[in-house]
């Protein structure tokens, strides 16, 4: 008998070794007791590796470890039944992730005892990646042809219309389920449908693509298409169609610019600005005679090269600057050419931006004025010399008059008077000179009746990167960076100045604020011929005002919170402080035998109010710790549907008559890892809400779900009062109760809190809401919370 059981058991294993499947027995103590050929293969390891080994330890990937063996202790225990098919990852010898189909049974001994558990596998890994791989190739064409701006059309070599697909409609000449079975010779001129034809024998005969460009009248005018004709089976003609109106139109429009920017006498350069060495896209003619180079040489390149050796230039440093930050400028600098001469170069660079406001070019305007600082340098190297002889002339003069003063003292004294008074007048020049060209954040400006400006200077000019020798001179009609609107503002405050009346205003310029003033000055004939007009520069000062305001806002609504705080806690806790007196005051009176029953009811209504009152502390202390910052994120790993049938239980109490509250779970179990206390928070307040605006009897449904991606979602709805449309969107705001419920207690703050602490967890929640019809709250949040500690400072000024 022994014998017989021995060879059937042989008999029975090389039956399990010979199979195309993985056998496994795992025991109760997670020991792996058997594994037949197949599972060695499969998991890579010699029979003598594993046999005894912890399968979870062994086998299982370190995140689902503990979560299976919990699983698996369950099923043993009875708690579980084992499931028929069950696909989990293994990893194999050599840390290979291999995805495994399993059908399970139990294991038993001769006593009924559940030893352990056996199960049949197979490695289903490469049939899953290759159904992945099938549907994103698949879902891949099927964007590719919805995204092609082609029309596709097969027909026969006749010219007979048999397949149209096409992205826009009006690209057709008549609608597609007119066109299906019709010829060409029907939609489109005889000339047209002729060569067409013509092409369609030479593809069909020489079985080669060929390219043909065609007109032809659609439903919005006439249209350009390049044809792709391609030969199919069958005596088919594949034909892909593409619209080159536009591109046709573009073309001719880029090739008038092309021809302008070559005909410009000025050199010019364009850089792409997304590359991080900005190297040259495009240069014309004029920049290659400017600088000897060829395009060839510099397409590609950044332009430094012109500067060769000589780069400790303030003007490089300048336009660097410009460039790093997107913006304008002007500069003037020494380039050299290509036989190593040098040429100075004026030199604007501007920033181009696409649609969408992103910088993606710099063009820059050169032009050759080295004859200009040529003939500069020859004025200046003039003025030296007639400085110089300016001075051999003074001294000349000076002894002439020592000559003449020792014969004339009277002559001495009127000289000395003479000099003493230009010496002040200089003096006094030079002092105006210094204190307007320093003139802390502001300009000193002077016009004159013909509104002329006739002086400019202060620290402003270098901050808004102005030039004074632009300005000073000119009229200003003449002055380029001013609008109509703005010359004539100008010229309306100058004749308001010369006619005596000083102005006081503020202005706009750059992104900057000025506070100005002006008044006028007199001749030595104390007529007004100039306009003075100072600017300075307030920026700073309007953006602390700015501040103040906005911090005195603040204040003000933190001082209208605290009133209306102050206002709801007086009245909330007003109700149920008098119940709880005349409960008490009512037992107090039925004290004799036989009152049981009225004091137990006087009793609960104290409960009820006790537990109101403390629901409205915690919504008080809640927000409290919200406004301090105070509320941690503490989460913990505990099952869901556990958790929530405990706090349907401690709900009981506060249900009215009848009402009854069903959950509804697709799955059994949901691990999460989470903070309960919020979670639990946030749950009663919405079921309880449930509750008071619902009536006695009705139903509150609330349900679980999990996504493929872990999102947990909640939703608890009712058949209560529902909120008014026009006052949903204030819903979540601090104190806000809608107007059908003003005769229900509540502080208004439930709401509030459940929207903070649920995006605290980094969820959602959102709501629909019919009037009559009841609620429904929909809550998400991730079953992995993204953090352990957080302030909620910075969440809650932004909630603001």
């Amino acid at each position: 008998m022994y014998a017989s059981k021995e060879i059937e058991n042989k008999n029975l294993f090389q039956y399990l070794d010979a199979a195309a499947s993985i056998f496994l027995v795992i025991k109760a103590d997670h020991s792996i007791e058997l594994v037949n050929r197949k599972g060695c293969e499969v998991l890579g390891y010699e029979r003598v590796e594993i046999i005894g080994k912890n399968w979870f330890h062994r086998c299982i990937p370190k995140k689902e470890k503990k979560e299976l063996a919990f699983y698996f202790d369950q099923i043993i225990a009875g708690t579980e039944e084992p499931p028929d098919v069950y696909e989990n990852w293994v990893v194999a010898k050599g840390n290979k992730r291999k995805l495994i189909r399993w059908r399970n049974a139990l294991l038993k001994d001769e006593t009924d005892k559940v030893t352990g558990l056996i199960s049949s596998g197979v490695d289903v890994t490469e049939q899953v990646k290759t159904h992945q791989k099938l549907r994103s190739s698949e879902e891949k064409n099927i964007a590719i042809l919805e995204a092609l701006p082609d029309m596709m059309t097969i027909l026969d070599k006749k010219g007979t219309i048999m397949e149209v697909q096409v992205p826009d409609p009006s690209y057709l000449f008549a609608p597609v389920e007119q066109v299906i079975g019709k010829n060409v010779k029907d939609f489109l001129p005889i000339e047209t449908a002729d060569f067409l034809l013509k092409a369609f024998e030479r593809v069909g005969r020489m079985q080669k693509m060929e390219i043909v460009q065609v007109t032809a009248p659609v439903a919005k005018g006439t249209v350009q298409y390049e044809c792709r004709l391609v030969p199919m089976a069958k005596d088919r003609i594949l034909s892909v169609a593409r619209n080159l109106t536009k591109t046709k139109s573009l073309q001719q429009n880029l090739e008038v610019h092309h021809r302008a920017l070559e005909a410009a006498g000025n050199g010019i350069l364009i850089v792409d600005a997304c590359h991080p060495n900005l190297p040259i896209t495009f240069c014309n003619e004029a920049f290659t005679k400017m600088t000897g180079y060829t395009r060839e040489e510099v397409i590609g390149i950044n332009c430094q090269f012109l500067q060769k050796d000589d780069r400790d230039q303030e003007a490089i440093a300048t336009m660097a600057k410009a460039i790093g930050k997107g913006e304008p400028c002007h500069v003037l600098l020494r380039n050299y050419r290509k036989d190593g001469s040098l040429f100075w170069n004026d030199l604007t660079i501007t920033p181009l931006h696409d649609e969408k406001g992103e910088l993606i070019q710099f063009i820059g305007v050169q032009n050759d004025v080295t004859e200009i600082q040529r003939a500069r340098k020859r004025l200046e190297d003039y003025s030296d010399e007639l400085e110089k002889k300016v001075k051999n002339r003074t001294r000349e003069l000076e002894s002439t008059v020592k000559k003449l003063v020792e014969t004339n003292l009277n002559l001495e004294d009127q000289i000395q008077v003479t000099r003493m008074a230009e010496s002040k007048a200089q003096r006094s020049q030079a002092q105006f000179a210094a204190i307007a060209q320093n003139f802390p954040k502001g300009l000193i400006v002077v016009f004159n009746s013909d509104f002329e400006l006739t002086y400019v200077e202060g620290e402003e000019l270098k901050r808004v990167d102005l030039n004074k020798i632009d300005f000073e001179g000119k009229r200003i009609d003449d002055i380029p960076i001013f609008s109509k609107e703005q010359i004539e503002k100008i010229k309306e405050d100058i004749l308001k100045t010369i006619e005596g009346k000083g102005l006081s205003f503020e202005i706009e310029f750059k992104g900057n604020c000025y506070a100005v003033n002006s008044m006028p000055l007199r001749s030595d004939m104390e007529a007004i011929v100039w306009a003075l007009f100072v600017y300075h520069n307030i920026t700073d000062q309007r953006k602390i005002q700015d501040k103040l305001a906005s911090a005195l806002k603040t204040e003000q609504e933190l001082n209208e919170l605290k009133s209306r705080f102050i206002s709801m806690a007086s009245h909330e806790f007003r109700t149920p402080l008098s119940a709880i007196l005349s409960s008490a005051i009512l037992i107090g009176k039925q004290n004799a035998p036989g009152l049981e029953e009225r004091r137990e009811k006087h009793v609960a209504r104290i409960r009820k109010s006790v537990k109101n009152l403390v629901v409205i502390l915690n919504d008080f202390l809640s927000l409290s710790k919200l406004e301090e910052g105070k509320v941690q994120v503490d989460p913990k790993r505990f099952e869901l549907i556990q958790f929530s049938k405990l706090l349907l239980e401690e709900m009981e109490g506060s249900k009215k008559e009848g009402q009854y509250i069903e959950l509804n779970h697709p799955k059994e179990d949901i691990m999460v890892y989470m903070d309960s206390k919020l979670l639990s928070h946030i749950l009663i307040n919405l079921l309880s809400n449930a509750a008071k605006y619902s009536e006695e009897g009705q139903k509150i449904n609330m349900e679980i779900s999990q996504t493929i991606e872990g999102e947990v979602t909640f939703i608890i709805k009712d058949e209560g009062l529902g909120i008014p449309h026009e006052e949903q969107k204030n819903l979540f705001e601090r104190f806000f109760r809608a107007a059908n419920v003003t005769n229900i207690q509540g502080t208004g703050l439930g709401l509030h809190i459940v929207k903070q602490y649920t995006e605290l967890l980094g969820g959602s929640i959102s709501f629909t809401s019919n009037i009559g019809k009841g609620s429904s709250f929909s809550v998400k949040l991730p079953s992995q919370s993204p953090i352990k500690i957080t302030d909620f400072k910075e969440h809650l000024n932004e909630a603001r």
